[in-house]
């Protein structure tokens, strides 16, 4: 494990690089609500959200695995990721070949050329997300946080650029097809340069000790997507893509709070597996609580502030939607939450417990969205959306409690989602009122900094 000024250094870095990849988001966000139909941005949201769920189904959850390779293969980390490099784009290849052929076979109406493009963005995604976890493991921040920022920089110049200059139609293809094949060709590129670090092999005991791990966190990652993208393409089912559009922009505007998340998950992960292994329950204890209050403070901030920025991000059309900021923020906060928890049972190797759990949240969520959003349109899908984050969490907490009882207490979390609801009910009675809301947010973010400046400072330290 690096010494803790690494893990100073990497923190920041990954803070920064968050910021500034989500920021990229941000930034196109007004260009492409522009740019783009309101019709065409709810086709870009549907096909992303196909490629989340596709993705599982490439990667089979094996960089699940490489996480715990750094426990139980220490000495050959390098052999192992080259095995997993060396599967996941052969075993992705083959999915390409058989659907290609099928499409052929079979005289079936759907566009082949957006089904290739979503597999090769997935198989690009999955290269590139085992090797990133690789480097989180090893605290190679800059590497990681270089890996994390270039295929959307690069994809997002190259989409605007088609979509303004080239496409007079199907404007959604000028973001899809840049996505897809520089995804592609970066995972590509990245397993390329580390594959000959390791054996150019596929060595079947790591093969089959990744397998074992993450063939049950599969059903965990399909559901896990199903949970958070479903919503968006039930609302294209059963509403229409202008609906879709509006949820989409106020779900990528939430992901605001998740820049934090992002960070912190970079710093948190070697660092709980580390104490967890050494049975250090209370330094566990003590960045959990800080940790909560950070993200508690930067959610009520987002939800707050949110109904000014959606507008500098969009158009009038879009601004309907700001009255799903809050469950929508609210559901990040609780995949912040639970996530903490499913650490617990994957270092206890319960991965099956994780699927099971997620898959019963996930079983809900379709049930309540085919109900909520036919009455309710998105309004329902961020509503059903919400209490299936809720049930998640529930889930996780209490098996995370059968294998370990001394980490992570729930009370520290049950008071603090208190604080959020009460902030949920001003942002209702001051919606219209933004200078009321700001204040609170203001006042907020001051008392945080002020109790927790000592840790925030380290955090910050390089």
């Amino acid at each position: 494990m690096n010494d803790n000024v690494s893990l100073k250094k990497a923190s920041t870095f990954y803070l920064i690089g968050s910021l500034f990849n989500k920021g990229i988001g941000f930034i196109t966000v007004p260009i492409f609500t522009r740019i783009l139909t309101l019709s065409d941005y709810g086709i870009v949201t549907t096909y992303n959200s196909w490629v989340s769920i596709i993705s599982m189904f490439i990667s089979l959850a094996l960089y699940m695995g490489i996480r715990l390779s750094f426990v139980d293969y220490e000495k050959k980390v390098n052999d192992f990721l080259s095995t997993i490099l060396l599967f996941t784009f052969s075993y992705g290849c083959c999915i390409l070949a058989f659907v290609c052929v099928i499409a052929y076979i079979l005289p079936v109406s759907v566009n082949i050329g957006i089904i290739v493009l979503c597999l090769l963005q997935s198989l690009g995604s999955a290269l590139i997300e085992e090797v990133s976890q690789f480097l989180l493991m090893q605290v190679r921040y800059k590497f990681r946080t270089a890996i994390m920022i270039i295929p959307n920089l690069i994809s997002t110049i190259v989409a605007v650029v088609v979509i303004r200059y080239v496409l007079r139609s199907n404007l959604y293809l000028g973001r899809i097809v840049p996505t897809a094949m520089i995804t592609f060709g970066i995972g590509i590129g990245v397993a390329l340069y580390f594959l000959p670090k390791g054996k150019i092999t596929i060595n079947s005991n790591y093969l089959t000790y990744a397998l074992k791990l993450s063939l049950p966190l599969v059903l965990h990652g399909i559901a896990l997507n199903i949970l958070s993208q479903s919503d968006r393409t039930m609302i294209t089912w059963l509403k229409d893509s202008r609906e879709t559009g509006i949820y989409g922009l106020i779900y990528n505007f939430s992901m605001i709070a998740t820049v934090i998340t992002t960070a912190f998950d970079g710093i948190w992960v070697p660092f709980f597996m580390d104490n967890m292994k050494k049975g250090d329950s209370k330094a566990i204890n003590e960045y959990f609580l800080k940790y909560i209050e950070l993200m508690t403070i930067a959610m009520i901030g987002v939800i707050l502030v949110g109904p000014e920025v959606v507008k500098l991000l969009s158009t009038r059309e879009y601004w309907q939607g700001i009255v799903i900021i809050p469950p929508i923020v609210l559901s990040n906060y609780l995949i912040f939450i639970y996530t903490l928890y499913v650490y617990i049972e994957h270092f206890y190797k319960k991965t099956v417990f994780i699927s099971v759990n997620t898959t019963i949240a996930a079983v809900s969520n379709i049930v309540m969205n085919y109900f909520f959003i036919l009455k309710w349109g998105y309004t329902g899908a961020a509503y059903s959306t919400l209490i299936s984050y809720g049930l998640s969490l529930i889930l996780h907490y209490i098996y995370s409690r059968r294998l370990n009882k001394t980490v992570l207490p729930f009370k520290d979390v049950l008071l603090h989602l208190i604080l959020i609801l009460i902030i949920v009910a001003l942002f209702y009675i001051f919606v219209n009122v933004w200078l009321m809301r700001w204040i609170i947010a203001l006042i907020c973010v001051v008392f945080l900094v002020v109790k927790e400046r000592a840790f925030i400072m380290l955090l910050l330290k390089k």
